[in-house]
């Protein structure tokens, strides 16, 4: 049986009392339990955000210029991720009678595209 459910078996007993205010006090107790509750429930998504964050950066490799992901085609600005630990994918982006670019869409900075390395980028 968990917490939350022994409270409300206090309050029912409580309640047979009809003590006022040791009912009030067990309501208190029970949203301060449901907070705790909550808070608990909270750290652990950011633990397990960390844990996922921690092994991404653990599976990148800097390969100049790019970081690399094993399995993962397209490689990672290495200025978002060296200066924001953001990983953002570059991209082609083809533009009509110039030459292609390769640039991430988060900083917008442009690589240059005469660097072959691994599937073309």
């Amino acid at each position: 049986m968990d917490i939350v459910q022994n409270m409300k078996e206090v309050a029912d007993l409580v309640k047979k009392f009809n003590d006022i205010e040791l009912n009030r006090r067990i309501l208190n107790l029970e949203n301060e339990v449901l907070d705790l509750s909550r808070d608990k429930r909270c750290a652990e998504e950011k633990v397990e955000e960390l844990e996922r964050a921690l092994k991404f950066k653990g599976e990148l490799q800097f390969r100049d210029p790019y970081y690399w992901r094993e399995g993962d085609p397209t490689p990672y600005c290495p200025a978002c991720w060296d200066t924001k630990r953001v990983a953002a994918h570059i991209v082609r982006i083809k533009e009509p009678m110039r030459y292609d670019k390769v640039q991430c869409p988060s900083c917008k900075h442009i690589y240059d595209s005469g660097i072959q390395t691994e599937n073309g980028y």
